[in-house]
């Protein structure tokens, strides 16, 4: 009997070790091949988020409603929900509810695509009114005064500047940066000097401020890229700039974002 016994027990201790190093080796197996799937799923995740940015960027040029990829927007809890840490210790259900979850982005974010082409075909004809140009040849200017809060040139005070300010030399020529109907084309006695004002339909106005000459007429319609003055130094200025201004709605907004075919800043 206690040779049975015996030659059990250590029959059983030698193929429960066996059994035990077997499984650990195919769990290192795993956990690297979970590590690479970690991995591409991550790129993938980056790829996604650059898609949803490309989409936002054609959005903004075609002046469409944003939209936001994030999880509350999603109609799902997360990953959190999905699949929480601290409940359960099984990596391959953690890897399961992230690619679940990213499915989830992915299915919403072709639907975002989908609902993108329609609203361009929608608003195709309008795209050639937003102000999407730069209204001065790239290699012609740089910025001296950015827009937002900054330190004024006549009285050293720190005040808004409702554009930004393309300082060229006299006589540079300016194109509008967008189709529309010119509403202003006059001398301003608000600071701008000659003044161009064009409207863009949508709440969206463009300025074009201390021009030298003024090429255009109010109530004129002018396509993108017209030659619609000159740079000059007139009214509240320091030297010869254009100061380019885009209003949305009445309320004065950074052109840089509609700077779409200019060099990087």
């Amino acid at each position: 009997m206690s040779i049975v016994v015996g030659s059990t027990y250590f029959g059983y201790r030698y193929f429960s070790s066996n059994y035990f190093s077997a499984n650990n080796i195919k769990n290192k197996t795993l956990l690297k091949t979970v590590d690479v799937l970690q991995g591409e799923l991550a790129t993938a995740e980056a790829y996604l988020d650059s898609m949803v940015e490309l989409n936002n960027t054609i959005r903004l040029y075609a002046d469409l409603p944003q939209h936001d990829l994030s999880i509350e927007n999603l109609g799902v809890g997360g990953r959190v929900q999905m699949a929480n840490p601290e409940a359960s210790n099984n990596i391959v259900e953690e890897l399961n509810a992230d690619i679940e979850f990213l499915s989830t982005k992915v299915a919403i974010e072709l639907e975002n695509y989908k609902n993108l082409y329609t609203d361009i075909q929608k608003y195709r004809s309008r795209l050639e009114y937003i102000p999407a140009i730069t209204p001065l040849d790239a290699n012609s200017y740089f910025i001296s005064s950015n827009y937002g809060y900054r330190v004024d040139p006549f009285t050293e005070i720190r005040k808004y500047h409702a554009g930004i300010d393309l300082a060229a030399n006299r006589g540079t020529h300016v194109y509008a940066s967008g189709k529309g109907k010119v509403i202003y084309a006059a001398y301003s006695y608000g600071g701008y000097g000659n003044l161009v004002k064009i409207d863009h339909g949508d709440g969206l106005v463009s300025f074009y401020g201390h021009l030298n000459k003024i090429k255009v007429s109010k109530g004129e319609i002018v396509e993108r890229g017209k030659f619609i003055g000159e740079v000059g130094n007139t009214g509240r200025s320091t030297g010869p700039h254009l100061h380019y201004e885009i209003q949305k709605d009445g309320k004065p907004v950074n052109p840089v974002k509609y700077m779409w075919d200019d060099k990087p800043l």
